[in-house]
């Protein structure tokens, strides 16, 4: 394997969408049926819960979700460890949280991931098989350094202790454009190079860092181009709305850190069709960019994909009934949830003794 870096190009990502191959090892039909659900999800809280106030702070993923289904489905390892942020919930819906769960948080339901007592979008997801989710938080780049932690205790696991089920297990951490502008990412980077680490940098490219545009927060609007003469990191770089070059493009992402146990930064470009939360009427783009963003839109893409090659229009329309109609009943059952016990407010905030007592210094 190549240890430079390395992008697919404009006109190989033009024979990808053209040749016609559909790649054959990913399921078309549960990636459609994810993306519907994760659309029907995001327009029932922005038309519905927001507007009534039974959810206070909603974040879409609309525009990142497809790549983000592609990369959980990539996933499949005991030990592989993920750090998310905000607005991966499409990642989250992959890796099995269920449609209810998904909905509980931004509602503050009890039960839900969060416990009904955050944003409602910060996720984890303890496993014993399957990908881990590590705890994430509201603030802005605060996902990289755990997972170079994570990355160091699988090359720990492997190399020193001998575990051979850490073998081609390795650490994903997702993030904006913006996040790149962190001490967090930066400090990540570093450690990830010069330690030779397992980690996949997953940047989703929206060209916006809340309302201020990637070029006065990454020079040239491009980390990845910036990065090419780091040492250590391999780069690709491609458009996260085609579905044939997205697919590729994780595939060989996530292989080449499981063989080459090294980092490697995947940039893909997304749209971000809503405002960066519900609050967000985005009055901060042009008619144009909304114009060429909603073009985008990977949902129409994939339908254009898949559609007659791999299904039939009928089950496309199927599936996307079928999904807004799970959607419908698990957001009933989480209102049905109580909200959290009071009781409870403290408990795994301090220090627990056995008995049951808290050290509160």
């Amino acid at each position: 394997m190549a240890a430079h870096p390395a992008t697919i190009t404009s006109a190989e990502r033009t024979r990808t969408a053209t040749a016609g191959a559909v790649p054959g090892h990913i399921d078309w039909r549960r990636v459609a049926s994810l993306l519907h659900a994760s659309r029907a999800l995001d327009d029932i809280e922005e038309s519905r819960l927001l507007p009534e106030r039974k959810v206070l702070y909603q974040f879409s993923a609309r525009g990142h979700d497809f790549a983000q289904i592609l990369l959980g489905l990539e996933l499949t390892e005991a030990h592989d460890g993920v750090t998310v942020y905000y607005r991966s919930r499409p990642l989250m819906l992959a890796l099995g949280v269920s449609l209810e769960d998904a909905a509980a948080g931004p509602l503050a339901r009890g039960g839900s991931f969060s416990g009904g007592r955050d944003i409602g979008v910060v996720f984890n997801l303890p496993r014993r098989t399957g990908a881990t989710v590590l705890p994430a938080c509201g603030g802005v780049g605060a996902q990289y350094t755990p997972a170079a932690g994570w990355a160091q205790a699988i090359r720990y696991r492997h190399e020193t202790l001998g575990d051979q089920s850490y073998a081609r297990s390795i650490a994903v951490v997702l993030g904006g454009d913006a996040s790149c502008a962190t001490n967090g990412f930066w400090s990540a980077l570093n450690i990830a190079t010069t330690l030779k680490l397992p980690l996949l940098f997953y940047i989703e490219d929206n060209g916006f860092g809340i309302s201020v545009s990637s070029h006065l927060q990454t020079p040239g609007g491009n980390i990845a181009a910036n990065l090419r003469s780091f040492s250590g990191l391999t780069i690709l770089e491609g458009d996260g709305s085609d579905p044939g070059a997205a697919a590729e493009l994780t595939r060989r992402a996530v292989e080449w850190v499981r063989e080459g146990r090294a980092p490697l930064m995947l940039r893909l470009t997304v749209p971000r069709l809503s405002g960066h939360s519900g609050q967000d009427t985005q009055a901060y783009k042009s008619a144009e960019i909304l114009t060429e963003e909603r073009a985008r839109d990977p949902l129409p893409h994939l339908h254009e994909f898949l559609v007659p090659e791999v299904m039939a229009e009928s089950e496309w329309t199927g599936l996307a009934a079928e999904a807004r109609a799970g959607v419908e009943r698990a957001v009933e059952g989480a209102l049905a949830r109580p909200p959290p016990d009071p009781a409870s407010l403290t408990q795994h905030v301090f220090f627990e003794n056995p008995d049951g007592t808290r050290a509160l210094q």
